[in-house]
C-alpha cells in the first residue's frame, strides 16, 4: 500500500510540474500576443537572435553538468531542440495570426463569421500546441532523475520570462 501512495504522490507531482510549465508557456503566448499589439518598432532580429543563442548555450552546459550520463544527456539535449523548434514555430503563428486578424478589422464590412473561422483556427493551433509541449516536457523527464529535472526546470521557467525572450522572439527575433 505504501508504495502505491508514493506512486500516486510522484505521479501527482509530474502532473502539477507539467500543468506550471504549460500554464507559463500559455502566459507567455497572450503576454507575446499583446506585447506585439503594442510595439512601435521591432528590436534588432539579430541581437534577439544573438540572446536566444546564448541562452541555448547556457541550458545545453546546465544539462551536460546536470545529466552526467552523456547519452541522456545527449537525448535530453535533442528534445530541447525539439521544443525550442515548436516554441518558434508557435510564435510564427501568432504573428501570422496578429497580422490575418489586423486585417479582418481593417475590414469595414468584415462578419463576425469571419472572427470566429479566424479565431478557432488560432486556438486549434495553439492547443496542438500546447498538447506537443507537454509531450516534450514529459519525454525530458524521462530522461532525468528527480533531482535532474528541478534544477533543469528551475532554468527553463527562468528561460520562459517574456521580458527576456518572449517579447523579442515574436517581435523580429525569429
Amino acid at each position: 500500500m505504501g508504495k502505491s501512495v508514493k506512486k500516486q504522490a510522484g505521479v501527482q507531482a509530474m502532473k502539477t510540474t507539467i500543468t506550471k510549465i504549460a500554464i507559463a508557456i500559455t502566459v507567455t503566448v497572450v503576454l507575446v500576443l499583446a506585447a506585439c499589439a503594442s510595439r512601435k518598432e521591432a528590436p534588432d532580429p539579430a541581437a534577439v537572435q544573438e540572446q536566444i543563442a546564448e541562452y541555448r548555450v547556457q541550458e545545453i552546459d546546465l544539462v551536460r553538468s546536470t545529466v552526467l550520463d552523456a547519452d541522456r544527456a545527449d537525448r535530453l539535449i535533442a528534445l530541447l531542440g525539439k521544443r525550442d523548434q515548436l516554441i518558434s514555430d508557435h510564435v510564427q503563428e501568432i504573428i501570422a495570426h496578429r497580422e490575418e486578424i489586423s486585417a479582418l478589422n481593417a475590414d469595414y464590412d468584415a462578419k463576425r463569421e469571419s472572427f470566429d473561422v479566424l479565431l478557432n483556427k488560432y486556438n486549434k493551433q495553439r492547443k496542438s500546441a500546447q498538447r506537443e509541449i507537454v509531450a516534450l516536457i514529459a519525454a525530458m523527464k524521462k530522461e532525468t532523475s528527480v533531482d535532474e529535472w528541478k534544477i533543469i526546470s528551475k532554468y527553463q521557467l527562468k528561460r520562459l520570462n517574456l521580458r527576456q525572450t518572449g517579447y523579442r522572439q515574436a517581435q523580429g527575433g525569429v
